[in-house]
């Protein structure tokens, strides 16, 4: 018994190939476009964060800042949870990246800002 298939996209029955999914590269394109916006709300708000992250980062090494408080009027709207990539170094602090930013978290504070 063959059981029909239908076009992932529009729902017409499908004909040709066993493994088709779509019956039209237009339907094809429009699913795929589709999932791709749902991906890319997903992560654009945590780009929208590292990159305001990164501009207040950038802002106070500018000022000739190596420490500073999280709590300082300076770092408002950083959000600490969101880093770009951390060292864990044994004997030695973590180290966390915010693109071409490091720095450690001491006692409430961003300490040993670098730009790389």
């Amino acid at each position: 018994m063959v059981m029909e298939r239908f076009c992932r996209e529009c729902g017409a029955p499908l004909s040709g190939r066993s493994d088709k999914q779509f019956c039209c590269g237009e339907c094809r394109t429009s699913y795929h476009n589709r999932n791709y916006d749902k991906e890319k709300k997903g992560t654009a708000g945590v780009n929208r964060i590292l990159k305001a992250n990164r501009r207040l980062l950038e802002a106070v090494y500018a000022a000739g800042l190596r420490r500073i408080s999280l709590k300082d009027k300076r770092l408002r709207g950083y959000d600490e949870r969101y880093f770009t990539s951390v060292e864990h170094r044994p004997l030695r602090r973590t180290r966390y990246y915010c693109y071409e930013f490091s720095f450690q978290i001491r006692g409430g504070c961003i300490c040993a800002l670098a730009k790389h």
